[in-house]
């Protein structure tokens, strides 16, 4: 693996985390947050996901509820 440049900020982060985490080496804390990322990232990706088939069978739902209200009622009586 190449080496990556990073500015010192990043690298004292980086620094801080390993002994926080105890975590032996850099390049260990590197992985570990490229792994959180990606599960982080899937668990939105689902979770958008859910929010959108939501939505779309609350869409059909409203609908099949007003054909089935339609269908109980059938007329509207004025005088009634």
């Amino acid at each position: 693996m190449g080496a990556i440049a990073v500015s010192k900020k990043a690298e004292q982060q980086i620094e801080r985390l390993r002994k926080e985490l105890c975590i032996q080496t850099k390049s260990e804390v590197v992985r570990v947050a490229l792994r959180t990322l990606e599960e982080k990232t899937a668990e939105e990706r689902l979770r958008q996901e859910f929010q959108k088939s939501v939505q779309r069978c609350g869409k059909a739902d409203k609908l099949e509820n007003q054909a089935l209200f339609q269908g109980a009622f059938p007329f509207q009586h004025l005088d009634d």
